[in-house]
């Protein structure tokens, strides 16, 4: 999220099987079922002043004029579409001068000078059920998860302020077997994925009393690294299993079993997880909990495209180190915690969403991401906090990001956001900075 630009990143309580999501807000509504049937119709436009570093060494913040506009079609449960144009126009240009560089010596070139960043047109594109025979969806990742996360864990494609670029999912169920298929950037060769679910009590009994309780689990995935700046390729694959010890109406838990290796020449290290996880539903509130003890190391560790990859791409903790493809950590064990809880009945009661994930490596270091979101009834006021953190006990690096809105009209709202940024350099440096905003927005929906 962190270096997105600021369109409302607003997380609402998503509903699908046990899981919980994080979306941006406006794709968030056009991404729910339509109530009431039919094609539903949304306008939004955003606008106001931005403050935003050069994004080099020594740089100092420039003033941007801040526009997005954005219109959207709502097909119910099987289709929704929205686009959208972050647009930044610089108008006061500090050291190092960069006007002239500008689209129009306007328009800020950085925001669309490659492939990947035309793909941020597309704010949400969804057809199909996820949770059903098919879904494909398209739209930027804040805290995507493919799985179990044994690879891709809460994984932003947000997170570099010169990179916006579009992720897709495809998933399809045929019989005993699921896949989900993902990539990050759906207009160049940067990270895909794919993830094979195998229900093993379809496959060999007709018991509906064996359905969804022995499973097997392959996943492989590969950065290409081939834009949002040039890194070093990785690959990674695991195998694992998973066994339902309780199924209830309200409450599953699950032992888990997998491993996992690096797959590259010269890093070809593997790894292990024992864990449980459990998943329920209690009085307007789901909860789901996982706990892991890893033992990994070298060139290989689960969640390896995690909530701060890009950046970790070109340093893989603090400003200036090698990029996470390269690095080598000692092989140890490590703990692993992940929390979602979200509360909330509907529009017409409060709505809070927070997640977290923590791990603690033995020797020494301890990576950790945690969001949180709330909308009050009738989505008055509305706001969302991030924090990710990378490296702590060894160079550690943060990455921040608040936003808020309040709704002073019935299609008029003010929002505020700030964050810190990191612009990666040719020489894979990390440039510091930091953001603000505020403004107004108008929307409009109709049915």
């Amino acid at each position: 999220m962190t270096g997105a630009p600021f369109v409302a990143l607003l997380a609402l309580l998503h509903s699908q099987s046990s899981s919980i999501e994080e979306v941006p807000n406006e794709e968030q509504e056009a991404a729910a079922p339509a109530s009431s049937g039919g094609i539903g119709f949304r306008a939004l436009l955003e606008v106001g002043p931005l403050s935003f570093p050069s994004g080099t060494p020594g740089g100092e913040q420039d003033l941007f004029a801040y526009a997005y506009p954005s219109l959207g079609v709502d097909g119910g449960e099987d289709f929704a579409f929205m686009l959208g144009a972050p647009l930044r126009f610089r108008l006061l240009d500090n050291a190092p001068e960069q006007k002239d560089e500008d689209y129009g010596a306007w328009l800020r070139r950085q925001d669309w000078d490659e492939r990947s960043d035309y793909g941020q047109v597309v704010r949400l594109l969804r057809i199909g059920d996820e949770s059903g025979r098919f879904g494909l969806r398209v739209q930027p990742f804040l805290e995507e998860s493919l799985g179990r996360g044994y690879l891709v864990n809460r994984y932003d494609n947000q997170l570099s302020p010169d990179y916006h670029p579009a992720g897709g999912t495809v998933s399809f169920a045929a019989g005993p077997a699921r896949v989900q298929l993902l990539a990050s950037d759906v207009l160049a060769a940067r990270i895909f994925s794919g993830d094979l679910l195998l229900d093993v009590g379809r496959l060999v009994s007709g018991s509906e009393a064996n359905f969804d309780r022995y499973l097997v689990r392959a996943s492989a995935a590969h950065d290409f690294g081939e834009a949002g700046g040039v890194t070093p390729e990785a690959t990674v694959a695991s195998l694992g299993g998973e066994f339902a010890m309780y199924k209830g109406e309200r409450l599953r838990s699950w032992a888990l079993l997998a491993g996992g290796a690096r797959l590259n020449g010269g890093a070809q290290d593997v790894g292990g997880l024992l864990g449980v996880a459990f998943e329920g539903a209690f009085k307007g509130t789901q909860l789901s909990v996982t706990l892991q003890g890893r033992r990994q190391g070298g060139g290989f560790r689960f969640g390896f495209f995690g909530a701060g990859y890009e950046l970790a791409r070109f340093s893989a903790v603090g400003l200036s180190e090698e990029p996470q493809a390269d690095q080598r950590v000692p092989k140890d064990f490590s703990g692993y915690m992940e929390v979602s809880v979200a509360r909330g009945d509907g529009p017409d009661s409060t709505e809070v969403v927070a997640s977290g994930s923590v791990e603690y490596s033995a020797f020494g270091r301890t990576d950790g991401d945690l969001s949180l979101s709330f909308s009050t009834p009738g989505g008055g006021t509305r706001g969302i906090a991030r924090v990710v953190v990378m490296g702590l006990g060894d160079r550690p690096r943060y990455s921040v990001a608040v936003e808020a809105r309040q709704r002073v009209l019935p299609a008029m709202y003010v929002w505020a956001s700030g964050a810190t940024v990191h612009f990666p350099q040719p020489d894979g440096a990390l440039v510091p900075g930091v953001s603000a905003g505020a403004g107004v927005g108008v929307d409009f929906a109709r049915r």
